[in-house]
């Protein structure tokens, strides 16, 4: 495998780190991959959904034997400051580096917000770190949404051949006299029909997970779903707009997703909108052109892009990723995929193999972030 190809993947792997998810300057700079590297990524909304918070995810990014990978970060004193108020709204912890804001927590769109945590660096102590100020925008409604069939919407995982999707699009109003940038992502159902792969193993109803199997000459076994299972999948590509060319008009027909066709019958797909700050959009838009050209893999994207979040103990460290307070608008949409033909995408990854054992059990639809037993809402 040649350098290139492998810088390619591993600055491409940096960028899936900042979209799982989402000051005074951005300051795209270049990560030398050819050397160990550590680099601290910080990614993450606050949102008006109090259902629904996003999380804050805060973790490295670490060069080593040629590939990059994610390592665990143990920020503390994670919190929120509201400057106007002078109020700090300390964040709950979920897992190794994810934190939410607390239940019931709103923003209000009169207030500034910081986000601030603290490390602990061997070396040189504790390193406290800060977000730039940041203010929620109005965000104009949704006023439309529709989808349509296109045979060779995208191109597929390996780049050899492009595949069907359901592209769908949105009709908006945009505020008059006034600069707008947007950010689009999505939420997309699918019924599943398999809940869980097992590789050289297989599946266990007792404790509803796979167990060693020795001597396997089968890779892997699919098994069926016991009950109705919805899979969720979530955008992985970055799509930003400035109205720089269509100030206060009704915008129509943006394309917001591109949904697989993996099954003959329908999915759910909800699209969420949102307006970002002039910085916040220039940092998206360095991260799209390095995630999406044409090119592929073989166009080295030239560099790791520097965001809002500075190490105010230690100015000279670069960080990469973005904090936003944004106000969310929402809206589902039922695709039928009625004209939908030709070729399926395998929702899986791969073919599917069931275990032919007789008495193959079934498996269980277990809640979590990619996957849900209950009927999402809007599900038709």
């Amino acid at each position: 495998m040649n350098n290139q190809f492998i810088a390619s993947i591993n600055r491409l792997f940096l960028s899936v780190l900042i979209l799982t998810g989402l000051y005074s300057c951005i300051d795209p700079y270049d990560v030398n991959f050819n050397q160990e590297n550590k680099i601290l990524v910080v990614q993450g909304l606050l949102t008006n959904d109090i259902e629904n918070p996003d999380t804050i995810k805060i973790q490295y990014s670490v060069y080593t034997n040629g590939y990059t990978r994610a390592k665990p970060a143990w920020p503390f004193d994670v919190y929120f400051y509201l400057i106007n108020s002078k109020q700090k709204i300390e964040l709950v912890q979920t897992g190794i580096g994810i934190f939410v804001p607390p239940p019931n927590f709103s923003i209000e769109p009169s207030e500034k917000y910081t986000l601030n945590f603290t490390l602990y660096d061997a070396e040189k102590g504790e390193q406290k770190y800060q977000s730039s100020p940041q203010q929620a925008s109005i965000t104009p409604p949704i006023l439309n949404i529709h989808d349509s069939f296109n045979p060779q919407s995208r191109l597929s995982e390996d780049g050899k051949k492009f595949v069907s999707s359901n592209d769908v699009f949105i009709d908006f109003q945009d505020p008059a006299s006034q600069k707008n940038y947007y950010l689009w992502r999505y939420i997309h159902f699918e019924k599943l029909e398999e809940c869980i792969t097992c590789y050289s193993s297989i599946y266990s109803p007792y404790t509803e997970s796979c167990i060693p199997m020795p001597g396997s000459r089968q890779p892997y076994y699919d098994y069926t779903c016991m009950t109705m299972c919805y899979g969720i999948m979530k955008s992985d590509k970055v799509n930003v707009f400035s109205d720089l060319a269509s100030d206060g008009r009704l915008i129509t027909g943006k394309r917001v997703a591109q949904i697989p066709f993996y099954f003959v019958s329908g999915c759910l797909v909800e699209i969420q909108q949102m307006c970002i700050s002039p910085d916040a959009y220039t940092f998206y838009k360095n991260l799209e052109s390095q995630t999406q050209t044409n090119g592929g893999l073989a166009d080295t994207p030239p560099t790791a892009i520097v965001g809002n979040i500075s190490n105010i103990t230690n100015p000279e460290e670069k960080i990469v990723g973005y904090f936003s307070v944004v106000n969310i608008q929402k809206k589902r949409h039922w695709i039928d995929r009625a004209t939908a033909t030709g070729e399926r995408s395998n929702i899986l990854g791969h073919v599917v193999v069931h275990d032919p054992s007789p008495m193959a059990p079934l498996a269980t639809c277990k809640k979590s972030a990619t996957r849900t037993p209950f009927k999402p809402e809007g599900w038709q």
